[in-house]
């Protein structure tokens, strides 16, 4: 036998063994696309050109809420989609919106006066407690004011003097301007006049002090509680001056360390997307979502 003959072509073949496949045909004159597979495509097409990506660029304060309320957001429509970046601080948002680099920006607090001549819109969303917070390897519950303004000026330096177990106390700072820092120094009236000293390491953003708290458990730091959600570590919230951090406690005005955000906008307003994202925001699942994580929403 010819040892070509295990190699035969396909075209070699009888035609009673050659196997054969018919074409594949148009249903549709002239090998139009039917109707219902175009009109399929515009919609696909019309939807993608109607989505509409929207940074919110700014403060740490309400980094974490927001991230919920923007993912929240995102599962229930399709047609804009909310970006919550790591904070570049109010500053930033400031910046970013001023500079019509996003229409929407996140703030730890209310805008100033030479802010809102800018053109600068302002939207209140919540209020919540700022916090006076522990590493997960301390077991003290409860502070004072005097104690606070002591460690931060550096006269309190060991856990043991507060009636916990001996331990450096590794306080983290904030800058004066700091959103936290305002808030927390309306009850621990001492603490606007404290110079820090060396071994206070201080930070400039919220996931700066976030890092340090989940880093060291024997730290302190001060924060706005839904922020703290963030830590993936079991920080310890402490009662302040006999007064738990609740929202109830906020209400009520006992506890007075209390912080504002909300969201602001150029002269143009928020757009198209941003407008939906306050929507939700404001609606019953955003309210509730804001309730979740212990912040009081604006207009309750």
């Amino acid at each position: 036998m010819d040892a070509s003959a295990g190699h035969r072509r396909d075209h070699d073949a009888p035609p009673t063994a050659r196997t054969t496949m018919s074409p594949i045909r148009p249903t549709s004159p002239a090998g139009a696309w039917p109707a219902w597979a175009i009109a399929g495509l515009a919609l696909v097409l019309s939807a993608a050109a109607l989505a509409d990506d929207l940074v919110v660029p700014g403060s740490g304060n309400p980094e974490y809420v927001l991230g919920q309320l923007a993912r929240a957001f995102n599962a229930r429509q399709q047609r804009h989609r909310v970006i919550v970046p790591p904070s570049s601080g109010t500053a930033g948002a400031i910046r970013d919106v001023g500079e019509n680099l996003s229409s929407l920006g996140r703030v730890g607090r209310p805008l100033k006066d030479d802010e809102k001549a800018k053109g600068l819109g302002y939207l209140p969303i919540g209020r919540e407690p700022v916090v006076v917070v522990a590493g997960a390897g301390v077991d003290v519950k409860a502070i004072t004011s005097a104690q606070v303004a002591d460690i931060y000026a550096g006269r309190i330096t060991n856990w043991r003097e507060l009636g916990g177990r001996s331990a450096p106390i590794r306080a983290i700072g904030r800058e004066k301007t700091d959103a936290s820092r305002l808030a927390l120094e309306r009850i621990v009236l001492p603490l606007k006049e404290v110079s820090f000293p060396g071994t206070i390491k201080v930070v400039h953003l919220d996931p700066q002090l976030i890092a340090l708290l989940d880093r060291y458990p024997t730290s302190l730091g001060f924060l706005n509680r839904s922020a703290l959600a963030a830590c993936t570590t079991k920080v310890v919230p402490l009662i302040l001056d006999g007064v738990e951090p609740t929202p109830a406690n906020v209400a009520s005005g006992r506890y007075a360390a209390v912080l504002e955000f909300g969201l602001i906008h150029g002269p143009g307003g928020p757009g198209n997307a941003g407008r939906a994202f306050i929507e939700f925001i404001r609606s019953a699942e955003g309210k509730n979502i804001l309730h979740q994580h212990g912040v009081s929403p604006v207009g309750d």
